[in-house]
């Protein structure tokens, strides 16, 4: 800490957790968050009519010979502010006695020996410094005892008074802790304090609200704050290492199953636990998975401009889709992550819009794009589903926007989501290198393009081009000044596809 700035007072609540207050016994809590300067032993009530603001009133034996003097104390205390009152437990506390604490809003110990209690805590308000490095001491070792986040901020909130803590994501998504209040960064009953993640980049933030703060208060706060980052990195890490190792025993498992493998391979690595079974549907089943009955199989894939390793994003994208979908698994695969609905009610299309009303509030990393395959029964009807949704999600990633195709909507042209179409784009332009050096190149292979898919019927192209006959034929003619004949057979099926390419990664280029 730093030694230079002056300490600022404790608190009724420093005084309790950390202090000689807390083998004092409790008999009324209101306000503790009321700070302490200084101490009055009293030896008699006059004294009390006397005492400094924010001071813990001390009643010796001799100033309250009964309940009624303890209540005069009380009332006393209250005119002047004080900050608490600790008296005699020789005195016999009535519940009207609590009550009047209550209400005037004045914190009550009883001690046995009020004499030496007032010596302590003249000793610990002149050292406040002690106090705070102690209860910094404390929350170091209590904090690294414990393994998960939520852990360590209960720690914090439940050892540091007058502090509320909650970790938060940069986008304001609670972790752990209570709800965060909405206040401006700069609001000064706020401490932030930011949490790197395992990788050293920003993860979340540790936000402290404080009740009374002083700045060395604030200071004392906002180290322990710093404290509790290495063991939330720590959590994190294994959290993720333990995620990413249940996603690759998930993998393996999916992959026995579409693969139509019957038992467990020879020395497997370890999925789930297969301890005296070998059967794989079995292993699958037990780990929760629903392989019986009418599935749509969902595959997730990142858009094709998305540039991320798989493997880090994978505990962001299933922890986002369990938030979404509680009970269904998805699991990670070559290229994305899969899951299936299972039940007659699973219908592609109300699927569809389910996904996107759950996605679009998910807090997934990367821009996804979605395949949805047809309903299919049984573990052989699984694998055929899950291969129709890989090859609607292949299509959806190509579109350059965050969405979900279905493979029964999609007909014949699904197929042409296995093509190369990078590739086969560079060689389009080698091939309509005249063709794409005209300054009008994209209109003219969008009117090539859809001139192929009418079979060369200039009407119906201009209808769906949304321009007169005589503009298409204008602009054939342009086409053919390219060296590109569209009437040729032999060729009709390369430049179907080399205009394909072209259009699909025109927004890339």
């Amino acid at each position: 800490m730093n030694r230079q700035r002056p300490p600022g007072p404790l608190t009724v609540a420093e005084l309790v957790h950390s202090g000689p207050l807390g083998r004092a016994h409790l008999v009324a809590a209101p306000h503790l968050d009321q700070q302490v300067t200084s101490v009055s032993l009293i030896s008699d009530l006059a004294q009390a009519r006397r005492c400094a603001p924010n001071t813990a009133l001390v009643v010796h034996p001799a100033a309250a010979p009964g309940v009624w003097a303890l209540e005069s104390a009380l009332r006393f205390a209250w005119e002047r502010n004080a900050s608490c009152v600790v008296a005699p437990s020789e005195i016999s506390i009535t519940d009207s006695t609590k009550q009047l604490a209550e209400r005037l809003r004045v914190p009550l110990f009883t001690v046995d020996d009020p004499a030496e209690q007032a010596l302590e805590l003249a000793a610990t308000i002149a050292d406040t410094e002690a106090v705070r490095c102690r209860l910094t001491a404390r929350c170091a070792v209590l904090l690294g005892e414990r393994h998960r986040p939520q852990d360590i901020v209960a720690v914090i909130n439940n050892e540091v008074p007058g502090v509320r803590v909650v970790l938060v994501t940069p986008d304001g998504h609670t972790l752990a802790g209570r709800a965060a209040d909405n206040r401006p960064a700069g609001d000064p009953h706020q401490v932030r304090v930011p949490v790197p993640g395992p990788d050293g980049r920003p993860w979340a933030e540790l936000v402290a609200y404080l009740a009374t703060p002083s700045p060395s208060w604030v200071q004392t706060v906002e180290t322990i704050l710093k404290v509790a980052r290495a063991p939330l990195a720590a959590a994190i890490a294994h959290s993720q290492l333990s995620s990413v190792r249940q996603a690759g025993k998930d993998r393996l498992l999916l992959e026995a199953l579409l693969h139509g493998e019957t038992t467990v391979p020879k020395d497997p690595p370890a999925v789930h636990s297969t301890a005296g079974r070998t059967d794989v549907a079995q292993i699958g089943r037990e780990a929760g998975w629903r392989l019986d009955g009418t599935h749509v199989a969902v595959c997730l894939r990142p858009l094709e401009r998305e540039i991320c390793a798989p493997d880090a994003i994978t505990p962001g994208i299933i922890a986002a889709w369990h938030e979404a979908f509680p009970q269904l698994p998805l699991v990670p695969m070559p290229r994305g992550w899969v899951t299936w609905f299972t039940g007659e009610s699973a219908e592609p299309a109300p699927l569809a819009d389910l996904i996107r009303r759950r996605l679009s509030g998910a807090r997934i990393p990367i821009s996804l794009a979605t395949g949805i395959g047809q309903p299919a029964t049984g573990l052989k009807g699984l694998r055929q589903s899950v291969a129709e949704a890989d090859l609607a999600a292949e299509v959806a990633s190509r579109s350059g926007e965050s969405s979900v195709e279905l493979y029964g909507e999609l007909g014949p042209r699904v197929v042409l989501a296995r093509l190369p179409l990078a590739e086969i784009a560079d060689a389009a332009l080698v091939l309509l290198a005249d063709l794409a050096a005209d300054p009008r190149t994209d209109v003219l292979v969008e009117t090539l393009s859809v001139l192929l898919d009418c079979a060369g019927s200039t009407g119906q192209a201009a209808s769906r081009l949304g321009v007169h006959r005589n503009t298409v034929l204008g602009r054939i003619e342009r086409i053919r000044a390219c060296g590109v004949d569209p009437d040729a057979p032999e060729q009709r099926l390369a430049l179907h596809i080399a205009c394909y390419a072209l259009r699909s990664t025109r927004p890339s280029r």
